[in-house]
């Protein structure tokens, strides 16, 4: 049998993808299966730098990314043109797209 080796970052990728499956599609605004088949393609890669400091002032910032904040899973996938994708905790988290805060996660008292 002849697989493929995939490497880790490309298989964490596509990992993220099946799980983020539900959410990619209503951000692409495209039905369910089309991301499950064209992923990438779907992808809209805005230009400039997300950043997200994180509750412990730990920052981390990208280029050429989008994110989506999901409530119930209480995390934030950043999707990224050439470096991967990334999760997060979203506790207390505050996120700027060019220096504009454009999401906070405000903790519940």
């Amino acid at each position: 049998m002849n697989q493929r080796k995939i490497y880790p970052i490309p298989a964490l990728a596509q990992q993220i993808e099946l799980e983020w499956t539900e959410e990619l599609a209503e951000y692409c605004d495209c039905a369910h299966e089309e991301v499950v088949e064209k992923v990438r393609e779907w992808f809209s890669l805005p230009t400039g730098a997300i950043k997200i400091k994180l509750m412990d002032e730990s920052c981390v910032e990208s280029r050429w990314a989008f994110f989506i904040v999901s409530e119930p899973k209480r995390a934030i996938a950043v999707f990224t043109e050439h470096c991967g994708h990334h999760l997060f905790p979203y506790h207390e988290a505050r996120i700027y797209r060019d220096g504009e805060l454009v999401y906070e996660q405000v903790p519940i008292p």
